[in-house]
């Protein structure tokens, strides 16, 4: 509601020069809904350059006639009325074309509920049926779904991110088009597929999206993602977390596809949980150590959501906290005293030693203290001599 009141003063100042302009997709639905928005669309007869002119906004897509205003972290974009050519890579118009009215501009939008326009006295222009799908809380394609999608084939995927933010059903010849079309996702940058599927997973109603990707076959063009995704559908009653869907999807799968461009921190994460979660044996002092105790955390929330161990979360946490070292600088005999009492040179065998020490206190086999450290690296000195 506050987005649209402090976005009032842009088309005020454009109506002062003559220039028609609305207030346009997803902000007006959010305003009828009576949800909350940062980013405000507005659509005008007006060019861009006129529009910086009169607004003093700044060019961000001059190419598609569109310039914005950023205010705190309210993003005002304003679009000159136009219609698109033919997208020629499943997502971008190869050209843009200025139309003389508000209907023109929304019918080239994607969904019926984003495709309303509201003026500056808060009235409503509905020229593809907008309200009354709001009222039946439904997704529809504008138009002919088929084209809508071809068009743009994100817009498979944001049907999906808009049921999972909404809680509204997809209609039926847009649910069918999804499926139909699916295979065209593959034609987009794996970066935009990986943020709307990221978006979609924030979502209260997260669950009802997973379905419609796995009843549609689009699970099927998400690597690694099918049978994770199948799973959930089947099996969960809430909401998982971010890290829970992947953790869990990736185990199913086997690993972690490259074709998901993780973060190097996020890819080892998981790929460590696939191979703790698949090694089917309980978390040990050595993994708690050695992975830390967010990694041991999520390989058995995914454990225990697969059915394969109790929830552990308070024991793990304690045991961590309990552990003898948390480090191998916690021990009480460093690599110089193993140099000094066996009277050997510096070599790798002193990172070996350390390591073989930090196991064997971490497996309470001999405890932290020097002289039962020393006693144990002799001992097994004169073993290796033997």
């Amino acid at each position: 509601m506050d987005a649209i009141k402090q976005s009032l003063y842009v088309i005020r100042a454009l109506k002062k020069q003559n220039f028609e302009a609305f207030f346009v997709g997803g902000c007006v639905r959010d305003f009828l809904l009576k949800r909350e928005t940062n980013d405000v669309d507005i659509a005008t007869a007006a060019n861009p350059y006129k529009v910086m002119d009169i607004t003093k906004a700044k060019p961000t897509g001059l190419p598609y006639g569109t310039v914005s205003i950023q205010k705190d972290k309210l993003k005002i974009e304003i679009t000159t009325y136009r219609r698109d050519g033919n997208y020629l890579d499943n997502r971008h118009p190869d050209e843009v074309i200025p139309v003389q009215t508000i209907e023109e501009d929304v019918k080239r939008r994607d969904f019926t509920i984003n495709g309303l326009a509201m003026n500056d006295a808060y009235q409503i222009f509905d020229y593809v049926g907008g309200k009354e799908d709001l009222r039946l809380k439904i997704i529809r394609a504008i138009g002919n779904p088929d084209e809508r999608f071809q068009e743009d084939s994100l817009r498979i995927l944001r049907a999906a991110y808009f049921q999972s933010k909404l809680g509204f059903q997809i209609e039926k010849e847009t649910r069918l088009s999804m499926a139909k079309n699916k295979d065209l996702i593959l034609n987009l940058p794996n970066e935009r597929v990986f943020t709307e599927l990221i978006k979609l997973l924030k979502e209260p109603h997260q669950l009802n999206a997973l379905k419609t990707l796995d009843t549609s076959g689009i699970s099927t063009v998400l690597p690694g993602l099918d049978k994770g995704i199948r799973f959930v559908v089947e099996n969960m009653k809430e909401p998982l977390f971010i890290d829970a869907f992947f953790g869990l999807c990736f185990s199913l799968n086997g690993s972690v596809p490259s074709a998901w461009k993780f973060s190097n921190i996020a890819r080892l994460k998981y790929e460590k949980v696939v191979e703790l979660v698949n090694r089917n044996q309980p978390l040990s002092n050595v993994d708690l150590f050695t992975q830390g105790l967010e990694i041991a955390l999520l390989t058995n929330k995914v454990s225990f959501l697969l059915g394969k161990s109790s929830n552990q979360k308070r024991a793990l946490e304690e045991r961590f906290q309990q552990l003898p070292i948390k480090s191998a600088l916690d021990l009480k005999l460093r690599g110089s005293d193993l140099i000094s009492i066996t009277n050997k040179k510096q070599g790798a065998w002193v990172s070996k030693a350390i390591d073989d020490m930090v196991i064997a206190v971490l497996e309470n086999r001999v405890q932290n203290d020097y002289e039962a450290l020393k006693a144990y690296v002799l001992q097994k000195e004169v073993k290796h001599e033997k």
